[in-house]
């Protein structure tokens, strides 16, 4: 007498079903094996031949945006953050550039303002302003500064 009308028996059914359940594991497997994490590439540091500056360079990508960044800090305490996005979506993103830079003990964060993208469209914004913390810790930021670049969406 047959409980169902799948017109298999039991032991077929079941390697059936453990094996559709292998393959299916091997394939959510191999997607999140795939798939990375959106985050930063190196940031390059550069130091003006007269040590009056130390550009920092890096590109990201989150969520269909990505864009390359240039923050530059100057020993008067100036910085200036440019950066550019292109929105590989149909619709419309807003991002922001945010900047983390470190020396010893020391972090301050400089961003941009938020700017919209259309989609499959490129923008760039510059911000820029006088900090005295960079201008105090210049040396330092020369000999052991780090900066970390993100794009942000939303």
């Amino acid at each position: 007498m047959r409980l169902d009308n799948t017109r298999k028996s039991g032991p077929i059914r079941t390697r059936r079903g453990l094996a559709l359940l292998i393959a299916s594991g091997v394939g959510l497997g191999s997607l999140l094996l795939g798939t990375v994490p959106a985050q930063a590439n190196d940031t390059t540091k550069h130091v003006a031949a007269d040590g009056q500056s130390v550009t920092f360079a890096t590109s990201d990508s989150s969520r269909g945006v990505r864009g390359d960044v240039t923050f530059v800090v100057n020993a008067d305490g100036n910085w200036s953050v440019k950066g550019s996005a292109r929105n590989s979506n149909l619709l419309v993103r807003t991002f922001h550039w945010k900047c983390d830079l470190s020396w010893d003990a020391a972090t301050v964060t400089h961003k941009t303002k938020k700017k919209a993208v259309p989609g499959k469209k490129t923008r760039t914004m510059t911000s820029q302003a006088y900090d005295p913390n960079i201008e105090g810790g210049f040396a330092d930021i020369v000999a052991r500064g780090t900066a970390d670049c993100d794009i942000v969406i939303g």
